[in-house]
């Protein structure tokens, strides 16, 4: 083969130019992550309801849930975690299973639960369990007045609703700030003094702020749509809602407490810069998607964000590109200064251009060649791979100087250059040479 390669040399160029366009074309392709894929066979359910203590989250949703998830297939064991309102189950699969059917396989599992939990229970979250699940960037909000019920408005409803189009992107609910909710305060006494308990105010809220159909009605050739909004305008209109009536005697809301404007209660603080404010992680999709691209995306969609307020800014305030973009660098500039200090050397100590040409040809067409092969397996670009990369320049560079410098040596005692390429050849791969 080696004779044939050399006897042929508009081969080898076809073949260089070849490696060459697959290889660029490869590694424009090849995603680009931080961490390497892994498979790790642990899928986490979460399940909440607000107010239940933990007694009552094991009893009615946990046990609930980890006896009807006994029906998967590829358990190994579970692990649960009840807490107040929460209900967590890490279910851990026997290894070699695929993420993809474990996430699956529980999703449908849980959303056939729901029958068997209390009324009130909301929807199961689904998660799988990997590096890849960690945020690629973090996006906050801040703006000059405003509070942070605002900014958690603007940010769940407007930015994210706005940024969650990039591609290759996924934008989970906001952390921090307050969630905006009309609060109805009553006072013990007065509901005590009425015969009445808070379930009656839920219940009349409730009853007196809806939009029921009235059906429709025909005039002529046209069938109208008719429906009745009983739904309040503002909070305080709340406080004329009745919660009994009595003969011709009722108890509004207003005689037992009053409605307010307010927000949920808060369980997380974010502060940026010491000042209080709210942050959305975007997490990378799967797949082949690109860590670069999509934190450039993020960044681009956020410079042309539609009906904020002026005095809004956001701000990317964790990067993860930047490390994966240093990695980048960092290869490829210490593969440039060993390529430039074996070309000097080779250049000073063998004086000649067409080694150093050489030189400068394999060592780029060798890392293009091992893109093409990783390409090929469905591989990406990450910490790992580039760490293998530069580890293997050096191994790859002395191999170069070594095989240069004996060619160089047949042809000064008297080798012609195809012979001594030859010559060289057989001596660097026979098992021989290699075990001297």
């Amino acid at each position: 083969m080696a004779g044939f390669s050399l006897r042929y040399p508009y081969f080898i160029v076809v073949i260089c130019i070849l490696v060459s366009v697959l290889g660029i074309t490869s590694v424009v392709q090849m995603p680009v992550d931080m961490f390497p894929p892994i498979n790790i066979p642990v899928v986490t359910v979460a399940t909440f309801y607000n107010g239940m203590p933990p007694e009552q989250i094991e009893a009615d949703i946990t046990d609930t849930f980890e006896r009807f998830f006994t029906l998967g297939s590829g358990i190994d064991h579970m692990e649960s975690r009840s807490m107040a309102g929460v209900s967590l189950i890490m279910v851990h699969f026997q290894p070699g299973t695929s993420a993809n059917a474990d996430v699956t396989q529980m999703a449908n599992l849980a959303m056939a639960g729901p029958k068997r939990l209390p009324e009130g229970t909301l929807p199961a979250v689904v998660l799988n369990t990997g590096a890849s699940t960690l945020p690629v960037c973090m996006l906050t909000v801040e703006g000059q007045g405003l509070d942070e019920t605002k900014l958690h408005d603007y940010l769940q409803y407007q930015i994210r609703d706005q940024i969650a189009g990039v591609p290759g992107a996924t934008v989970p609910p906001p952390f921090g700030g307050k969630y905006r909710q009309v609060m109805v305060y009553v006072d013990p006494l007065k509901l005590q003094a009425n015969q009445l308990s808070p379930m009656d105010v839920v219940r009349a809220t409730n009853s007196s702020n809806v939009i029921l159909p009235a059906g429709d009605v025909r005039i002529g050739p046209l069938d109208y749509n008719l429906y009745t909004n009983a739904e309040v305008g503002r909070p305080q209109e709340l406080n004329d809602v009745p919660v009994k009536t009595e003969g011709e005697k009722s108890v509004f809301i207003s005689d037992i407490g009053h409605a307010v404007d307010g927000s949920y209660l808060q369980y997380n603080i974010v502060r940026v810069n010491q000042q209080r404010s709210v942050y959305v992680p975007v997490i990378k999709q799967g797949g082949n998607t690109n860590t670069i691209s999509v934190v450039n995306g993020i960044k681009k969609a956020i410079k042309t964000l539609r009906d904020i307020p002026s005095q809004l800014k956001t701000s990317v305030v964790f990067d993860q590109s930047v490390f994966v973009k240093q990695a980048i660098a960092t290869v490829l500039h210490e593969g440039g200064i060993g390529l430039v200090l074996t070309a000097v050397m080779i250049l000073i100590f063998l004086h000649s251009p067409r080694a150093t040409a050489a030189v400068f040809l394999s060592i780029p067409l060798s890392v293009l060649a091992t893109f093409l092969i990783l390409h090929s397996m469905n591989k990406g670009i990450d910490s790992m791979v580039l760490s293998g990369l530069a580890l293997s320049f050096s191994r790859l560079i002395d191999n170069s100087v070594v095989v240069l410098e004996n060619i160089f040596r047949h042809l000064e005692e008297g080798a012609a250059p195809l012979a001594a390429s030859e010559l060289t050849c057989s001596l660097t791969c026979s098992p021989i040479s290699a075990q001297s």
